[in-house]
């Protein structure tokens, strides 16, 4: 298999999580809920998707904490693409809550 077919096979896995994710509300949205998800220390296991197409300002305010706090950022996808995986509209940037969640959208990653 070709390494872009793979590729869109681990980001269909991914957006199939975010739906996962938002129908067991499982995620948080918003810069004050993202900021303060990924400063959680209760929060063991984390990850910030960020769109592709959000603000400059807003992506490198998420990179730069994510990077503080050893939060892994994603950037695959546009905000069509996440705001149709997890059923609102306009959303730049998600957090998941759900840790089993947190661990297969970092294995689909990986693959």
């Amino acid at each position: 298999m070709s390494e872009k077919n793979e590729r869109m096979q681990s980001n269909e896995k991914i957006l199939t999580y975010l739906g996962f994710a938002a129908r067991s509300k499982s995620f948080v949205m918003g810069k004050d809920m993202l900021r303060e998800y990924i400063t959680n220390p209760k929060i063991k296991s984390k990850v910030v998707i960020v769109a592709k197409d959000a603000g400059d300002r807003v992506k490198r305010d998420l990179k730069i904490r994510c990077e503080m706090n050893n939060v892994e950022c994603i950037e695959n996808f546009n905000k069509s693409e996440l705001s149709k995986a997890i059923g609102r509209e306009r959303v730049s940037a998600v957090g998941i809550l759900d840790e089993n969640l947190v661990a297969g959208i970092l294995k689909a990653l990986s693959e």
